[in-house]
């Protein structure tokens, strides 16, 4: 991934033309974790969950190009919200097994459960940026620093930290101050590339 994120059309531009494999293929290395989050979350059982991905990511394909971007109310998490809520109830419907499966799916189970969904694509999306950023984050420290920054994203304490680490507790201080740093720039950065919100 490129560094200069936000002079970089945003992917989900790019990928929504049907010409531009490469950008597909780089949407789907950063989608694919999360939409397995989500159908997990939607308890998905574990035989149906990689048909019903490879279900979901053939219909963003084709589908991509049709989320309107230059809509002032745009939202992509809402649109794929229903794009995940259609092909998951197409998929229990077309394999005869919605009657029990759907309610095991609350997420599914009415109308109602728009928003709720959606609150929940939300969380898990910012938990997949997170996680993504992390990743990032870990290929440019090692040592000490990163595990002060893992140490305190678990609630560890400065003086916990230091003392484990046999450090000073000024130490502590510079290093997760610079690793913070970088995180907040990997998350602004990947928010730049795969984020399309108006």
């Amino acid at each position: 991934m490129s560094e200069k994120f936000n002079t970089r059309p945003s992917l989900l531009l790019r990928a929504s033309n049907q010409d531009d494999h490469k950008a597909f293929d780089e949407f789907v290395g950063y989608y694919r974790g999360f939409i397995e989050m989500v159908l997990v979350k939607m308890n998905v059982n574990l035989n149906d969950r990689k048909d019903l991905e490879q279900d979901l990511l053939l219909k963003l394909w084709k589908d991509l190009a049709k989320f309107d971007i230059s809509h002032e109310r745009s939202n992509f998490r809402g649109w794929l919200s229903r794009v995940i809520k259609n092909v998951v109830l197409q998929f229990l419907n077309k394999s005869k097994r919605s009657s029990t499966a759907l309610d095991e799916l609350s997420l599914l189970s009415d109308n109602s459960s728009d928003n709720e969904l959606k609150k929940m694509i939300d969380a898990e999306w910012k938990a997949h940026i997170i996680k993504l950023a992390v990743e990032k984050v870990r290929t440019h420290f090692d040592g000490n620093a990163f595990k002060i920054f893992t140490m305190t994203m678990d609630g560890r304490s400065t003086e916990d930290i230091a003392h484990e680490l046999n450090l000073k507790e000024n130490s502590v201080y510079v290093l997760r101050a610079r690793v913070k740093s970088r995180f907040q720039h990997e998350i602004r950065n990947l928010r730049s590339l795969l984020e399309f919100e108006q």
